[in-house]
């Protein structure tokens, strides 16, 4: 399961005290098929660490809704979507862990 968590663009993630808020995960096959059709860029690593910016949150949104396949999602594609709605809605980037 890769777990998502809201963090602010300007947040040091080892900063002392620093808790985050758990937005939701997804699995490592629709994480690859994201990566296929381009959704997701290549260089992450599924069982890594890593953190996306509210603006690239916000384009990873953008072509999942332009996409005219979005009809025929499956739900936990529409979960990841829900994941991404909830950080740009606060104006928030993601912080991926992997495990």
């Amino acid at each position: 399961m890769l777990d998502f968590y809201l963090i602010h663009d300007d947040q040091n993630p080892s900063s002392k005290g620093f808790v985050l808020e758990r937005v939701g995960g997804i699995e490592d096959g629709l994480f690859f098929q994201l990566q296929a059709k381009g959704i997701i860029e290549p260089w992450y690593d599924y069982y890594g660490t890593f953190r996306w910016g509210s603006e690239i949150v916000a384009c990873m949104l953008l072509r999942l809704k332009s996409n005219p396949q979005i009809v025929s999602l499956s739900e936990e594609r529409k979960a990841f979507m829900v994941i991404l709605q909830k950080a740009v809605d606060e104006q928030y980037g993601l912080m991926g862990y992997g495990d």
